[in-house]
């Protein structure tokens, strides 16, 4: 059984080769747009919570993700030194924070986004640029 299928595989693909290498990259082709599509409304909608100044500056993808993580560290930074103890790293705590002191830290200079990480900026990027901050 196992033979007669080899044998009907190769010489199917034989006939179809053409047609099934084509097919195979329309769907890959469609697949890696829709993949990047998704990966760049994630980046977009990340984009839309970290403050900067202008806020409709661009961003680079590695931009976005550095000042990410500098946000999130200010804001646990804020949060420990709000309740005088280490912070509670939950999801759920850090939302009803953020919700309760959001205009708050929209109107206030971004620290946050002045400390120094070990890591240069990318060539070209706009990181190190006053109009950031």
């Amino acid at each position: 059984m196992r033979r007669h299928f080899f044998t009907f595989l190769q010489t199917h693909t034989q006939h179809t080769a053409p047609l099934d290498t084509m097919t195979r990259k329309v769907f890959t082709n469609t697949r890696e747009r829709w993949r990047q599509h998704n990966v760049n409304t994630a980046f977009a909608e990340l984009r839309k919570l970290i403050p900067t100044h202008p806020p409709e500056k661009k961003l680079s993808k590695n931009e976005i993700l550095r000042l990410a993580m500098r946000y999130i560290n200010f804001l646990v930074q804020l949060l420990e030194s709000q309740s005088g103890q280490p912070a509670s790293h939950s999801p759920a705590t850090l939302l009803t924070f953020l919700k309760g002191n959001m205009e708050r830290l929209q109107t206030q200079p971004h620290t946050w986004a002045m400390t120094s990480d070990t890591e240069a900026p990318s060539p070209g990027s706009s990181c190190d640029s006053a109009e950031a901050w």
